[in-house]
């Protein structure tokens, strides 16, 4: 059971942050989250609905074990719903600000800085993400 969350729960992780970021960078935080859950909310919940729904019927069987784990599991998957819709969603939106502030992550420390070892010295970042990503030192003037 365990693993089956974890695959639904990293599914649905997934499918948010890929509609986060295929949304306008210049765009604000509050509309790419909207625009983003518009395209993955509805595919999450339909997924979701229909896991709920296909352990619950498993649970309508004579079989006590069976019955036990299937009513068990629609139980757990409704949970992660749930969960991944509000605290999941929380720290993205939170996540997303920050990167609209074009604050970095790691607090500013040396280490997580474009150009460092430690990231690869940006070897993997897109064409996206190195055209928006000069991270703004705290408090210098955001360019036009």
């Amino acid at each position: 059971m365990p693993f089956l969350l974890i695959g639904i729960g990293v599914d649905d992780m997934f499918v948010i942050c890929n509609a986060v970021d295929q949304t306008d960078l210049n765009e604000s935080a509050a509309v790419r989250i909207k625009k983003a859950m518009q395209h993955a909310g509805p595919s999450i919940t339909i997924t979701s609905l229909t896991n709920t729904l296909a352990f619950a019927f498993g649970g309508l069987n004579s079989l006590t074990s069976l019955r036990s784990f299937c009513l068990f599991a629609a139980a757990c998957v409704m949970m992660l719903y749930l969960i991944v819709m509000t605290f999941f969603l929380a720290v993205v939106i939170w996540d997303t600000e920050r990167v609209s502030r074009k604050k970095g992550e790691c607090c500013g420390l040396f280490m997580c800085k474009m150009d460092s070892i430690f990231c690869c010295k940006g070897f993997f970042l897109s064409a996206k993400q190195k055209r928006y990503g000069t991270v703004q030192a705290e408090g210098a003037p955001q360019p036009a």
